[in-house]
C-alpha cells in the first residue's frame, strides 16, 4: 500500500509542474567543481557569483522544497526564504560534503519551520488544489490525478514533520540515509528509524483516508 501511494502520488503530478518523480534523483543542476567556486567567491564577498549559484540550483532547491511542503503556492516564498538563509549560511561551507547536501540542509530548516507552522493551522484534505493540467489531457484522467495527489499530500500532512523530510528525502528524491543524515544533521540510525516509522504512518493514513473519502468527489458532491 505504501509503495503503490508514493508512486501514485508522484504520477500524479502532471510532467509541467517540473517535480522530480518517486526516487528519481534528478539531472544534476550543477558540476560540483563549478558549485564549489562559486560558493568560494561568494564567501570571498562576490555576490555576482551568489547570483549564479542561485541560477544553478533554483531548479532543484524549487523541486526539493515542492515535495517538502506540498503546496505549489507556497514555494515561491519559501524559495526566497532559502537563499536568505543560504547567504549567510554559506559562510560556514568548508567543503566536508557535497555542496547540494549541504543545500538540501538549508532547505529542510526552512521546511521543518514551515511545517511546524503549518501543523497549527489544519486545513480540508479534500480542498481543491489550483487546477494542473496538461495541455490535451483528458479531464477524467485529470481529475484523478488530482484526487491522487491530494490524497498522498494529506497522509503526508500527518507526518510529524521531521518524519516527513525524510520520508521525501528518501522515497521521493531518492537520497540514501548517509545522505539525508547530513542534510538533515542526524545520525543514519535516526534517519532510519524516522523513515520506518514514517512509512507505517503514511501507510496507515492512506488506509483512512481512502475509508473516509467522500463519495462523490470532493465534499461529497455528486
Amino acid at each position: 500500500m505504501f509503495s503503490r501511494g508514493a508512486r501514485t502520488w508522484a504520477s500524479a503530478v502532471p510532467p509541467e509542474s517540473g517535480v522530480d518523480r518517486l526516487g528519481a534523483r534528478g539531472p544534476a543542476s550543477a558540476d560540483e567543481a563549478h558549485l564549489r567556486q562559486l560558493v568560494q567567491r561568494v564567501q570571498e564577498g562576490d555576490l555576482t557569483a551568489f547570483e549564479q549559484l542561485y541560477e544553478a540550483t533554483k531548479l532543484d532547491v524549487a523541486r526539493t522544497l515542492r515535495h517538502l511542503v506540498g503546496n505549489r503556492v507556497e514555494v515561491d516564498d519559501l524559495l526566497q526564504e532559502t537563499y536568505l538563509r543560504l547567504l549567510t549560511a554559506v559562510k560556514g561551507f568548508r567543503g566536508e560534503s557535497r555542496f547540494k547536501t549541504f543545500l538540501y540542509r538549508v532547505c529542510a530548516n526552512v521546511a521543518l519551520s514551515h511545517l511546524r507552522w503549518k501543523r497549527r493551522r489544519p486545513e480540508d484534505p479534500f480542498a481543491d488544489p489550483p487546477e494542473m493540467v496538461a495541455t490535451g489531457e483528458d479531464p477524467e484522467r485529470a481529475a484523478e490525478r488530482r484526487q491522487a495527489a491530494r490524497l498522498v499530500e494529506a497522509a503526508l500532512e500527518k507526518l510529524k514533520p521531521k518524519k516527513r523530510i525524510v520520508f521525501v528525502y528518501h522515497e521521493l528524491c531518492g537520497m540514501s540515509p548517509d545522505e539525508i543524515a547530513l542534510a538533515v544533521g542526524s545520525s543514519a540510525n535516526t534517519v532510519r528509524s524516522r523513515l520506518h516509522h514514517a512509512r507505517l504512518e503514511f501507510t496507515e493514513a492512506m488506509q483512512r483516508l481512502v475509508v473516509d473519502r467522500p463519495v462523490g468527489g470532493s465534499h461529497g458532491r455528486p
